[in-house]
């Protein structure tokens, strides 16, 4: 035969058709990826170059030194890119550090790019790696002289890769599908192909499923040359499978004589026993023809009992089962057939009702097994002891079977409870090794607890144990968890420390099994009705939550771990300055958290799936209702300008705000307060003029509002003064009609969390319909989901109001007001104004 007819139509038809077009397409695929990298390279690569020239336009030489003002649009036009990080690091002509990151990883030029230096719109791009991120970093110069000092000041600017992939994928995504459909229509017709070429073997395929069972004869068609191998492995098969066949017929027949053999041989004692007169010789036959039946009848009713056992704990349908009356049962039955042997039972009151959730029947053959091994094994060495006890921790009963026998070595414990497993000390004594495995496979199947153990003095002890039910909870034990979450709060609210603790622990009310522990710039008094609903989800959680303002729980969040000291890491960080949990997570120092709640988020409360804003807390003005009249409140910044201006005398001493310099919150509002209001300087300069009154907090604020001391209060968390004025304080809130600023408590996971999984599940609450719920209704601050319809609710605030709603989004933006330059100059210029002399 040619050697060609041996090849296979199989290898012709996919090797050279789709091997072809694998190739194609392989080509056109690295053709199209590195095309669709290139077109995000330079889509980003221009963002990257507009951020660093609008930099570069700030940079300045003051007070001896170089400085540089950063826009907010320097890092504003980067955070279009949702996903992305960005550094920047901005350095003297000597190296030294302006602002920024001083760790950013910047080339120097090379040669060839020296000259390009003189050239303002000179930029360059390079790839680096930073903090285990992959970045993309835009170098720029910018020339900047005074008469005693001049130079080229770098201005570096560094985005991390993730849009660039996106868009990359996006881009080869859709070039790519008409390759896609044309290799799906391809891959098609080669199957069609496929399919008509291997016709012949379906024809074989019936030839074969047609055959009679007891048909092993060679298959007579002639095969295609491709599969006449195949055809003939298959006849070979057949041959085997028919001599394998063959042999098992023989094997059966023989195992059948065998059992014959006995069974002739028992017969035979019999009839030789029934034509013997000799008595003693009679009297041997017949030890001999009883002890072989007793075995075989022992070994078959053991092998039944083992099935029936198996079967009835696989369809287990629990009742409640009497052990003491159960026990009182296989007593009297082992006392009938114990002979010399006594059997003591004992049932402790203390046990009663002695009930277990279990099967009757399955637990009388256990109970019995293990009576009769008892009888068996101890003769009449001691007396046998039946009991059944309360567990010592009172919640089950143990049931235990002590005797006087050998007992079973510590090395053949485990082995003696397997099928057919019997220990030495079984020598000599008839049985079949399958009473032990019986009570295995029953307590198994009623969740108990099973052991052999050594009885003191010599002997035996088979013990098992019933856990009690998990609705076995006494009346006194629910109400004691019922009161537990109330007699925590009343604690809290009352012990003369409370006031002064930072860390607050809430017990687990249905026993712990897992710890949260949540640092917070929260109120107490806002965060308990979540944490307490929370539990009422998870009840094997205890809380532990530490109120902490939020430069401190940044500060907190970035510092180095010291080697050996006793720290308290932190699973979940919730803060109201979302400009410092920005900054955690474009730093690293977070984890990512994703799920269908996380992802119905808007796009301005959700940040690279790290950041998470829960509520929507409009910044408002508060006032004394009692002292100043509604007419004369000010309901827009221009009219508080105007009011502050007029009578600047009334209101000395009068007007509270944010200390800017202490305050997170209170420097984050003035940033944005200073980029939307044009007149805001003048505001502040009139502030500064009445000598306002500053404070940390807006719990400091308010309660210089309620005491009268100030008038009117400026930039006020609207959630804090709403909370005062449901408790009776008379407190008026005006949310500005100009604009109003939105703020959201914003929830990260440190990347450092031992608990991540938990702290996930409690942002998954903050963010579900019933979380959501409490927030609006019972922690005093504002529900940022749609589907929310109360007053205190994002809903609720859009439809009281008609002012502007300007929330103030998660996005590497808000890094402008942190940059130390930036702050400095601000807080400089704040100060100047409002810290009048």
């Amino acid at each position: 035969m040619p050697k060609a007819e041996g090849f296979s139509l199989r290898r012709r038809l996919f090797i050279r058709l789709l091997g072809v077009l694998a190739v194609l397409t392989a080509g056109l695929f690295l053709f199209v990826s590195a095309y669709a990298q290139r077109a995000a390279d330079a889509a980003f690569d221009r963002l990257l170059m507009a951020s660093a020239l609008s930099i570069s336009d700030t940079v300045r030489v003051e007070d001896g030194r170089f400085s540089v003002d950063l826009p907010y649009s320097s890092l504003g036009i980067l955070a279009q890119a949702r996903r992305d990080r960005v550094f920047y690091r901005i350095t003297a002509p000597d190296g030294e550090l302006v602002t920024g990151y001083h760790d950013l990883p910047v080339a120097p030029a090379k040669a060839g790019l020296a000259d390009a230096a003189s050239s303002d719109s000179a930029t360059r791009f390079e790839n680096a790696t930073f903090r285990g991120m992959s970045v993309r970093v835009a170098v720029l110069k910018r020339f900047a002289a005074q008469p005693d000092l001049s130079g080229w000041v770098t201005i570096a600017v560094a985005q991390t890769r993730e849009e660039r992939g996106a868009l990359a994928r996006d881009i080869l995504a859709n070039a790519f599908l008409p390759i896609a459909f044309t290799v799906v229509a391809a891959g098609g017709l080669i199957w069609f192909g496929v399919r008509q070429a291997l016709a012949p073997l379906g024809s074989l395929e019936r030839m074969i499923r047609e055959r009679q069972p007891h048909d092993f004869s060679p298959i007579a068609m002639p095969p295609p040359q491709e599969v006449s191998q195949l055809v003939q492995a298959i006849n070979q098969l057949m041959a085997r499978l028919k001599a394998n066949l063959d042999t098992m017929q023989t094997f059966l027949a023989d195992a059948a004589h065998q059992i014959r053999t006995p069974l002739a041989s028992l017969r035979l004692q019999a009839e030789l026993a029934i034509d013997e007169d000799d008595p003693d010789a009679l009297h041997r036959i017949a030890q001999r023809v009883h002890r072989n039946a007793v075995e075989a009848s022992q070994l078959t009713s053991q092998l039944l009992n083992h099935a029936m056992v198996i079967h009835r704990s696989e369809a287990l349908k629990p009742e409640d089962v009497d052990l003491g009356a159960l026990l009182e049962q296989v007593f009297q039955r082992a006392r009938a057939v114990a002979g010399d042997t006594a059997i003591r039972l004992d049932i402790d009151r203390a046990a009663e009702p002695a009930t277990v959730p279990g099967d009757a029947i399955s637990l009388r053959e256990a109970l019995t097994n293990l009576l009769d091994n008892a009888v068996k094994y101890a003769g009449p060495s001691g007396p046998i002891d039946l009991s059944l006890t309360p567990l010592p921790n009172g919640r089950g009963l143990r049931v235990e079977i002590a005797d006087r026998g050998p007992g079973v070595p510590d090395a053949e414990k485990r082995r003696v409870l397997e099928r057919f497993g019997r220990g030495s000390s079984a020598a000599g004594v008839a049985g079949s090794g399958l009473g032990l495995a019986i009570v295995t496979s029953v307590v198994e199947a009623h969740g108990a607890g099973f052991a052999l153990l050594d009885r003191p003095g010599g002997g035996l002890v088979a013990r098992i144990d019933f856990p009690a039910a998990d609705n076995t909870t006494t009346a006194g034990e629910s109400a004691a968890r019922a009161l537990l979450p109330l007699l925590v709060l009343f604690a809290l609210l009352w012990a003369p420390w409370a006031q002064a603790a930072q860390l607050i622990t809430y017990p687990a009310p249905g026993g712990e099994r897992e710890r949260l522990r949540i640092h917070s710039a929260t109120d107490r008094q806002a965060i308990e009705p979540l944490v307490l609903d929370f539990q009422q989800l998870h009840p094997d959680v205890t809380v532990e939550y530490k109120d902490m303002d939020t430069a401190d729980l940044y500060a907190e969040a970035v510092a180095v771990p010291v080697k050996g000291a006793a720290t308290e890491t932190p699973d979940l960080l919730i803060s109201s300055a979302s400009d410092l949990q920005v900054k955690l997570v474009n730093d690293g120092y977070t984890q990512p958290h994703r799920s269908a709640l996380t992802d119905a988020l808007p796009d301005w409360a959700n940040w690279r799936d790290e950041a998470f804003g829960f509520t929507f807390e409009p910044a408002v003005i508060a006032y004394n209702r009692d002292l100043l009249p509604d007419a004369q409140v000010p309901r827009t910044r221009p009219a508080l300008i105007r009011l502050l201006r007029d009578d600047p005398a009334r209101f000395g001493r009068r007007v509270a705000t944010y200390d800017t310099a202490t305050s997170g919150i209170g420097y984050l509002l003035a940033a944005h307060d200073a980029l939307l209001f044009g007149q805001y300087w003048q505001l502040v300069a009139m502030m500064g003029n009445t000598q306002a009154r500053l404070a940390c907090c807006s719990g400091e604020i308010l309660d210089m509002v309620e005491r009268g001391e100030v008038l009117i209060a400026y930039n006020v968390l609207g959630s804090y003064a709403r909370a005062r004025a449901a408790a009776g304080a008379p407190i008026g809130i005006v949310v500005p009609e100009d604009y109003t600023l939105v703020i959201s408590r914003v929830a990260v996971i440190p990347k450092t969390a031992p608990r991540p999984q938990l702290a996930g599940r409690f942002i998954d609450y903050l963010l579900s319909p019933r979380g959501q719920e409490v927030v609006a209704d019972r922690s005093a601050l504002y529900a940022i989901s749609s589907g929310i319809k109360r007053e205190a609710s994002a809903s609720g605030l859009r439809s009281s109001t008609a002012a502007p709603l300007h929330p103030i989004a998660l996005s590497p933006a808000l890094l402008v007001f942190l940059d130390r330059l930036k702050r400095e100059r601000f807080l400089q210029q704040w100060q100047s104004a409002i810290l009048l002399p």
